[in-house]
């Protein structure tokens, strides 16, 4: 009989090609995120779970340093938005880069909502 599969984590977050599909071990729980590279709504990251005690914001600023580096010094937040279209929930973010260019990154947090809504009913 084989015992439940156990996942270490990563030494280094920048070992990982986002998104694509990504399941890291991390705190009490694990962060699930599937989807595009999250240049546009249509291809979104999308956050699927995130371990206890970890928010979506958490999971997307884990994203943002990835992709773009240390906040404040290789990229500062512009604006971020929360944005429904049809029956989805997006988390945009736009952030300035170091040399002054500018870059989005979409989120869709439709069913990490979903499933905190149930997990609020049920306490």
């Amino acid at each position: 009989m084989r015992g439940p599969r156990v996942q270490s984590p990563p030494r280094s977050l920048s070992s990982f090609q986002f998104p694509v599909h990504v399941d890291l071990s991390i705190n009490e729980g694990t962060l699930v995120v599937t989807g595009g590279p999250g240049d546009s709504l249509q291809n979104a990251i999308v956050i699927k779970k995130t371990p206890k005690g970890f928010s979506a914001a958490g999971a997307e600023l884990l994203f943002l340093t990835q992709r773009y580096g240390e906040r404040a010094r290789d990229w500062t937040l512009r604006e971020q938005a929360l944005l429904k279209v049809d029956s989805k929930t997006y988390d945009i973010y736009h952030v300035v880069l170091a040399d002054g260019s500018e870059r989005s990154l979409y989120f869709d947090v439709t069913g990490w909502l979903a499933r905190l809504r149930t997990v609020g009913h049920r306490l």
